[in-house]
């Protein structure tokens, strides 16, 4: 497993994590433990959940199956800005922020927090700054060693890294959606900023194996079923299937050649992708050990700038 540093949170991380979105309502704790286990004997050390994940399960499952290696591994979670018109209920103030820390470390079994992000702030809530002093508190105080912002918008992005105060910006990221190379990444690596690749499979289509009857599984609270209907699938599926030509070689599957593909940025120093059970993990760290050729990656890089066209 490689390991590079997280900007300049001087955080040493694998380029491969592990996102825990599914752990609770799609993935029980036995199974989440085999995970997580499977994740450290692979060499990775970044797990990255969120205080809304299965509404504090994701953070529970990890606190339980880690604590006794917390010292091989890097905890970071996302805080939810609270919705509400009262001076404590609106744009993450001072008194949820600090109470949601303290929920997290409780649930993750730790006293402290390696990296705590914000999880979607507006760009009013960034440009504002009150809650950078919020977050510098809470590291002051040691129950969290440092921050950085998980963005919805390029724009929130933008405007984190030109803030300055964020160490790292998560960021979606993959095959399908290049933007944040042109739009974000060169401001990042101006400014010693981290960026954290997530859904880099595309939420299963960048896995290779999904068809247009699995769209039926697309139902209530999955992402998938407002993202990935009808016409909106069916072209997600068309594009996937234009990048089969980077199977070959050492590259055995598209889901290695998908994580391939976010590592391969020197402004990426960790993709998030996450997993079921044992072997997807061991799958996904695979992803680590593949290089995607120059000529591939132009050829990448012209299919996305032509929108898969022609």
């Amino acid at each position: 497993m490689e390991y590079r540093r997280l900007g300049h949170s001087g955080l040493q991380v694998s380029v491969i994590g592990l996102g825990t979105n599914n752990f609770g309502p799609r993935l029980d704790y036995p199974a989440a433990e085999r995970v997580l286990h499977q994740a450290v004997e692979e060499g990775i050390n970044f797990i990255e959940t969120s205080n809304t994940y299965g509404d504090g399960q994701a953070e529970a499952f990890i606190g339980k199956a880690l604590h006794a290696k917390r010292d091989q591994v890097l905890f970071a979670t996302k805080v939810v800005s609270n919705r509400g018109e009262g001076p404590n209920m609106h744009g993450g103030s001072r008194k949820h922020i600090l109470a949601q820390v303290e929920l997290s470390l409780r649930r993750l079994h730790s006293d402290y927090i390696d990296l705590y992000q914000l999880h979607n702030p507006t760009v009013e809530v960034i440009e504002r700054g009150a809650v950078w002093e919020v977050l510098e508190r809470a590291k002051r105080a040691g129950k969290i060693r440092h921050y950085g912002v998980s963005i919805n918008t390029l724009e929130e992005g933008i405007v984190a890294v030109k803030d300055g105060r964020a160490e790292t910006i998560q960021v979606e990221y993959n095959l399908l959606a290049q933007e944040p190379r042109e739009k974000i990444f060169p401001l990042a690596e101006q400014a010693h900023v981290g960026i954290i690749a997530r859904v880099p499979l595309k939420r299963g289509i960048l896995t290779g194996k999904m068809t247009i009857a699995d769209e039926v599984r697309f139902q209530g609270e999955d992402v998938r079923a407002r993202s990935f209907k009808g016409e909106a699938f069916a072209k997600e599926l068309a594009k996937a299937d234009q990048l089969r030509f980077l199977v070959h070689g050492p590259v055995r599957n598209l889901v290695q050649a998908a994580i391939a593909f976010c590592i391969a940025h020197p402004a990426v120093s960790v993709v998030i992708p996450g997993a079921r059970n044992a072997e997807q993990m061991r799958e996904n760290a695979a992803g680590a050990d593949v290089d995607i050729p120059p000529a591939d990656l132009e050829k990448i890089a012209d299919l996305w700038r032509r929108g898969f066209a022609g």
